[in-house]
């Protein structure tokens, strides 16, 4: 990726009140709350085939097989323009993902223009055998900061994580750990289920673990029209 677009999205991530992806109202309009996973058809979105067997796992956990939901990998097909017209259809929609930080930085983009609300934007870099994740989140995705938090806590791999929540009287969430364990996935499938089912306990028992890799700069969200 473009580096001057990776150091935007950065930017926007750390300045803890949504910067010029964001927007105020978006994350303002996101502190009402999700609605119901059951009244709402869910879109998710997944780099390829890591990402959607470890973060696209914990949805579809999450969700179970009585929930709308319909999947796009960016390595198999073009997911912007479906995403795009999906934000812009006028129907009631929920789009949640892991995708690459440029692609990303596109949807977050196309969602603000749509008006849509954003309940959580997460940037996640995964090298070396460390992870370091930023993230803003909205009230109805606390819970999700806090599950990745205790994760990344259990993770032999050294990690970095600061979450904010704007408009809100909540503390920052800042963690980190210097390891030098083996990489796992396991925190991407715990993000993905607590993401899709907020408020639910994570249950371990429905995530499996897989081989694949994970390894890059991806940027997780939950956005709603």
């Amino acid at each position: 990726m473009d580096p001057k677009r990776r150091f935007l999205l950065k930017s926007a991530l750390a300045s803890g009140v949504g910067g010029a992806l964001l927007g105020a109202p978006a994350l303002s309009r996101a502190a009402s709350g999700l609605n119901p996973a059951s009244s709402v058809a869910t879109l998710l979105l997944s780099s390829d085939a890591a990402v959607e067997a470890s973060f696209g796992a914990g949805v579809q956990a999450a969700l179970g097989n009585g929930t709308s939901l319909r999947k796009l990998r960016a390595d198999h097909s073009n997911l912007l323009d479906p995403a795009v017209a999906a934000l812009n259809s006028g129907r009631p929609i929920r789009l949640i993902g892991m995708v690459d930080d440029a692609l990303g930085e596109l949807l977050i983009a196309q969602a603000r223009r749509a008006g849509a609300r954003l309940h959580w934007l997460g940037e996640h870099a995964i090298s070396r055998g460390q992870t370091r994740h930023q993230v803003i989140n909205s009230q109805g995705t606390q819970g999700a900061a806090l599950e990745l938090g205790e994760q990344l806590q259990h993770s032999p791999a050294g990690f970095a994580l600061s979450a904010r929540q704007p408009f809100s009287h909540k503390r920052n969430l800042d963690l980190a750990g210097k390891r030098a364990g083996r990489l796992s996935t396991r925190w991407a499938s715990h993000l993905g289920y607590a993401l899709a089912a907020p408020g639910a306990v994570v249950d371990s028992a429905t995530l499996e673990l897989r081989s694949e890799r994970l390894e890059g700069h991806f940027v997780s969200f939950v956005i709603e029209v």
